[in-house]
């Protein structure tokens, strides 16, 4: 059933993976912010993505306060990458850097259930609540957010910011 909670576990991403992720993360956030409308060009779309990316990741999977996560199932098999940060714009809370899982395992509830543990695992590191940025051309994940009590309070047009308190 859909709805059940999937068997999963959390693995602290290490730096070879990182180089694999870094560069499929980049391409595939450069795509969301062409689709969005925020940026027009590709060669400006993936270097706005590059720039955030640095930003967020000076220090690759080492980066201080910062939670990135492969997604494991059952069996062991890597099907997501999921992680947040300490948000750079406000005490205690934390901004969802990540939340992708793998195609073959979409619609089987694996994301909600990586999300939901996400969330335990920035509740019991302190945060007080989580905020993401969700594009609009991805109904499912802003429809996941919802589900899940996250509200919208900034509005850009192709994207938007959400929040939760825990």
């Amino acid at each position: 059933m859909q709805n059940e909670l999937k068997q999963i576990s959390f693995k602290r991403m290490n730096n070879d993976e990182f180089k694999v992720y870094s560069k499929w993360s980049v391409k595939a956030y450069a795509e969301h912010l062409i689709k969005s409308g925020d940026e027009k060009f590709r060669f400006k779309a993936v270097k706005a993505a590059r720039s955030e990316f640095a930003d967020i990741f000076p220090d690759g999977a080492a980066s201080a306060d910062n939670y990135l996560y492969i997604v494991m199932n059952k069996e062991n098999e890597k099907i997501g990458v999921i992680g947040y940060q300490k948000s750079p714009f406000e005490e205690n809370a934390a901004f969802v850097t990540e939340n992708v899982i793998k195609e073959a395992y979409r619609g089987k509830g694996y994301g909600k259930s990586a999300f939901i543990k996400i969330q335990e695992d920035a509740r019991e590191k302190g945060f007080v609540k989580m905020v993401l940025n969700c594009f609009k051309h991805t109904p499912v994940s802003y429809s996941m957010y919802e589900k899940n009590g996250f509200k919208v309070i900034e509005d850009y047009g192709g994207s938007v910011i959400m929040e939760k308190y825990f």
